[in-house]
């Protein structure tokens, strides 16, 4: 426990600057939900803008107590821990043995082995071995890791569709957003995108009054995101305030 408590100590300050910076994020994200609610026509909207709004409050919190956690193991309880850090951080030195070496009696040689030459070794060459042959090793080419494919969107429902672009599909600048959207009873449809794979906060970006059927539905700013995978899907709303089931697509910004 004491080592986890110093670690902590030790790294606070990153703890602390990444905590700034997703509290930094949830403030943009509660700001553009601000904006979205404000301009929002539908109600829809502007339910879906109020939740994005708690959710960035939630962080919020949250990351408050997780600050006011470390501040307090860094701080209270690392003053509390140091004496035992300080201790097993302190080497034992080893436990020194004495050997007694007890003087034997040193006894006369005898004059024959006094007086007995001796013989000088003749120096022989040693034979050098002859070197073998060898063979090189083939080099074996190092595998690269294959980018993932891109795929055709698969959208459950024909009145909301996109075709373009697909699956892992890596973009840049403004992204036209192709498909269809339309049904009997239509009123209106939107485009809105989250980050990551599977997002937890949708914003609005595009939309229209009138079906489109097979051609751009809107367009998307990708130079005002940060680089990763984002999720883009199109949502058709018909005159009793239902909607059919969103058609997704995942692109990957440079």
């Amino acid at each position: 426990m004491a080592i986890v408590v110093q670690f902590i100590k030790e790294y606070a300050q990153w703890v602390y600057g990444v905590c700034a910076l997703i509290a930094l994020w949830y403030l943009r994200a509660s700001l553009l939900a601000r904006r979205d609610r404000r301009y929002a026509v539908f109600s829809l909207e502007r339910e879906a803008a109020l939740n994005r709004t708690y959710g960035a409050w939630t962080v919020a919190i949250v990351l408050l107590v997780v600050i006011g956690a470390i501040y307090f193991l860094s701080t209270v309880v690392s003053d509390a821990v140091a004496p035992l850090v300080e201790a097993e951080n302190t080497p034992t030195p080893p436990a020194q043995q004495v050997v007694q070496v007890t003087p034997q009696p040193t006894l006369p040689l005898p004059e024959a082995l006094l007086e007995t030459p001796t013989p000088t070794p003749t120096p022989t060459r040693a034979a050098t071995p002859r070197p073998s042959p060898t063979q090189a090793k083939p080099t074996v080419p190092t595998p690269t890791a294959a980018a993932p494919a891109v795929q055709a969107p698969s959208c459950p429902d024909p009145r909301a569709i996109i075709t373009a672009p697909g699956i892992n599909q890596r973009v840049s600048g403004m992204v036209p957003i192709m498909g269809t959207a339309a049904s009997d009873k239509f009123q209106y449809y939107k485009l809105e995108f989250g980050a990551g794979i599977n997002p937890g906060v949708w914003s609005y970006f595009a939309g229209g009054e009138k079906s489109v059927r097979g051609g751009q539905l809107g367009t998307l700013n990708s130079g005002s995101l940060a680089p990763g995978p984002y999720t883009i899907r199109v949502v058709v709303v018909d005159t009793t305030g239902n909607y059919a089931p969103p058609c997704q697509t995942v692109v990957i910004i440079n």
